[in-house]
């Protein structure tokens, strides 16, 4: 599971980046048509909720790492006694737990692909009114 977070953090962190600075070259040399202005602020809705769903992405990810360390009386370290039941019980919840984070990564790893879908004909748009502005 952790790969595909990576993988899919480090695609999203390189669009956003270079979404970035495409954008400046695009606002300076375009400031004055109305189409790549409305363009620029489609993309910097969807690049807002791309950075959003990064945030979650992050918060997600430090979940799974908390929610996979062993509790004390699963290590056999707790101070009060504790039942196999109990600890087996714990084991359980933090394997229901894992199950449903990793689902809410899932899902915000599909709308930010979905996102980035939307993005490129826009981006496309973009860079055909840049071309067509130079010539």
């Amino acid at each position: 599971m952790s790969i595909r977070f990576i993988a899919g953090l480090a695609a999203t962190l390189s669009l956003m980046f270079s979404l970035m600075f495409s954008e400046s070259l695009l606002a300076q040399e375009q400031g004055s048509n109305p189409e790549m202005k409305q363009l620029q602020t489609l993309l910097a809705v969807i690049n807002s909720e791309l950075k959003s769903d990064l945030e979650q992405m992050l918060v997600l990810q430090e979940a799974i790492k908390a929610n996979a360390r062993p509790p004390l009386a699963a290590q056999g370290r707790s101070p009060d006694p504790v039942s196999f039941d109990d600890v087996a019980a714990e084991q359980r919840l933090a394997i229901q737990r894992e199950t449903a984070l990793n689902a809410r990564l899932d899902a915000l790893l599909a709308r930010s692909a979905a996102l980035d879908a939307r993005k490129l004909p826009i981006l496309e748009r973009m860079r055909e009114i840049s071309l067509y502005t130079r010539h």
